[in-house]
């Protein structure tokens, strides 16, 4: 689908056709969205007299986040987030003096949300498409914060409670299934992030932002995704102490697990030695035939478990604290 809105000399914004981009200049700019083209859409494209190489990037989806000049136009590839997945949704844009074309294959409500501003705020676009490319980029960094804070980063912090605490007492596979879980989420967002913080760097960089108030309102873009980025790296660091703690944790837990049981074979060990030595069945085995040497080997293996127990005890081994609960 093709749509194209055009402000005329004397100020008016309306929709118009594409014959008429042809067949017209009384237009101080027009802004011509391509969403989801046709193959036969898609050749529309050519009488822009775009570059050829710029065209094939904005045909072949995939691209890395992009700001790039040409001869008559810039040429610049960002991204929008899909609100369930955390993905990236490209989006390509060429920028001229009077008209801006853009190509998406997905809806985008950033672009559905300046087509209305447009036409309610003509002064709006009064330094022309780089205004409407600000709103476009604003929107779009704008739609980060819902989707990132609420359902991502309160999302973690809840998590990280959860697993601090381990009210419900959940094993550690799954808590380090949630972790790791949360730590995915956070690296698809820094796919998205730190390209569109570089792209915006590159935009405020070039002469492309003619006046000084554009390029105050592109660093105020800037700098919310510079504070999004800092977030996103702290609880990244966050999740990695987490992880490092359950580690260390799990480690100590197994530790304690390994004392006990050394202790236990520590205890039972001359015990098994007496028992295996009496369960031999040599045929003369004085011992064996006395009355009272049943009682009198038992009275020894408890006397060795009580002196054994009585000097673990005094060597500080009972007082080994018990593992941390997970």
């Amino acid at each position: 689908m093709i749509k194209i809105v055009a402000k005329t000399k004397e100020g008016a914004i309306k929709e118009i056709e594409m014959n008429e981009i042809r067949s017209s200049h009384d237009f101080q700019w027009y802004w011509v969205d391509f969403y989801n083209p046709t193959e036969e859409e898609k050749k529309q494209l050519e009488q822009f007299n775009f570059h050829p190489l710029a065209v094939e990037d904005c045909l072949n989806q995939g691209q890395r986040a992009k700001f790039e000049l040409y001869d008559e136009h810039y040429f610049l590839v960002y991204y929008a987030l899909h609100k369930e997945e955390l993905e990236h949704l490209e989006v390509s844009a060429f920028v001229g003096d009077n008209f801006l074309v853009t190509y998406h294959m997905d809806k985008l409500t950033s672009v559905a949300r300046v087509w209305e501003l447009i036409k309610k705020d003509p002064e709006a676009t009064e330094d022309g498409t780089w205004d409407i490319m600000y709103e476009l980029l604003d929107h779009t960094v704008d739609e980060y914060f819902p989707v990132l804070y609420k359902p991502v980063l309160y999302k973690f912090e809840d998590h990280i409670d959860d697993i601090e605490d381990n009210a419900k007492d959940e094993p550690m596979d799954e808590l380090m299934r949630q972790l790791y879980d949360i730590r995915s989420d956070l690296s698809r967002m820094r796919r998205i992030l730190n390209p569109m913080r570089d792209l915006m760097y590159r935009i405020m960089s070039t002469n492309a932002l003619k006046a000084k108030e554009q390029v105050r309102y592109f660093n105020d873009i800037y700098d919310h995704l510079l504070n999004m980025i800092e977030i996103m790296q702290a609880s990244r660091d966050l999740s990695n102490d987490i992880r490092e703690s359950f580690m260390s944790i799990n480690s100590d837990r197994m530790n304690s697990i390994m004392f006990t049981l050394t202790l236990m074979s520590a205890i039972f060990l001359p015990l098994t030695f007496i028992a295996g030595l009496y369960g031999m069945n040599f045929s003369y085995m004085p011992e064996l035939t006395g009355k009272y040497n049943y009682f009198i080997v038992l009275g020894i293996m408890i006397g060795l478990v009580g002196v054994m127990v009585f000097a673990f005890y005094k060597m500080g081994w009972f007082k080994y604290r018990k593992g941390p609960k997970l």
